[in-house]
């Protein structure tokens, strides 16, 4: 070998060493310098809370409300505060309960109403009666029912023709069956613990959300035959307009013969004898109306 390849050789291997040695140098290992972690605490306040749950018409008490901690900034303006309302647990105690509230759950006004009568009038709307059938589990939808569903009540009675089933309420909410009136607390628990979903027994009374009107006609639908409830689905909850014309057209009918007036169910025939009246001397009206 001629010196000069000998000389190329050895300096090629020399700057091969060489560069391998700065690069084992520079890929150490890079040292990270971390500071000190600061927690910032988050400013809390106190709001009445559910410690247990409370059904519809259960009153409230120290045992079932109390303060609790919260995050300020999570504090709605309907809540009630300590920093508000001081006096709140002292001020809430034996209202009464127009909606379920649940464990844990922030207290409201506008779930509470503030009264020294029974339960079930202080959870009715504003112009509604609290009217009671006798049902069968089997004319409930098998029992399924529960408070706050919405139903359709039907009236079934004996004519000359056979059967005839009509409904004649559309779209009324369910107070309670028998003395349950919800879901939770006191007012909702269920009579039979293994059956926690329904709350029918074999004949069980149900207590309906109904305007007068309606009120009247489902006791006369009672009193001429069997009354069955029809549930309906969550979806059709919101009052429709078709309900509103079916209960016009459900309504009853008053005939008015030689000055004394006779009721007729709605959907009952009513006949009329032309000969048992003189011409201009009887109106029919629907009531509420006009003749």
């Amino acid at each position: 070998m001629k010196p000069t390849s000998i000389v190329l050789l050895l300096v090629a291997l020399i700057a091969g060493g060489l560069a391998a040695f700065l690069a084992t140098q520079q890929s150490g290992p890079v040292q990270v310098v971390q500071g000190p972690t600061t927690v910032v605490h988050e400013a809390k306040t106190q709001v009445l809370v559910a410690v247990a749950p409370i059904g519809v018409g259960e009153r409230l008490s120290t045992r079932t409300v109390q303060w609790a901690d919260w995050p300020e900034g999570a504090v709605r303006a309907d809540y009630v505060s300590i920093a508000a309302r001081p006096d709140a647990l002292d001020d809430v105690s034996g209202a009464v309960a127009r909606f379920e509230i649940f464990a844990g759950e922030p207290i409201i006004e506008q779930k509470l109403v503030r009264t020294g009568q029974g339960y079930m009038s202080a959870v009715l709307d504003k112009g509604k009666r609290g009217i009671s059938v006798a049902v069968e589990a089997a004319s409930a939808s098998g029992g399924f029912i529960m408070p706050n569903d919405h139903v359709d009540v039907v009236s079934s009675r004996q004519a000359p023709t056979g059967l005839i089933s009509e409904t004649i309420v559309h779209n009324v909410k369910v107070l309670a069956i028998n003395l349950r009136l919800g879901e939770t607390g006191t007012t909702g628990k269920p009579e039979d613990p293994e059956s926690p979903n329904t709350a029918f027994q074999s004949r069980s009374i149900a207590t309906l959300e109904l305007d007068p009107e309606q009120g009247e006609a489902v006791i006369n639908a009672a009193q001429v035959g069997t009354v069955s409830l029809s549930l309906r689905s969550i979806a059709d909850f919101a009052p429709g307009s078709d309900d509103n014309a079916r209960r016009k057209s459900n309504q009853n009918i008053r005939l008015i013969r030689f000055g004394s007036d006779t009721t007729v169910v709605a959907g009952q025939n009513a006949s009329v004898e032309p000969s048992s009246f003189e011409e201009n001397s009887e109106s029919i009206a629907l009531e509420g109306g006009t003749p």
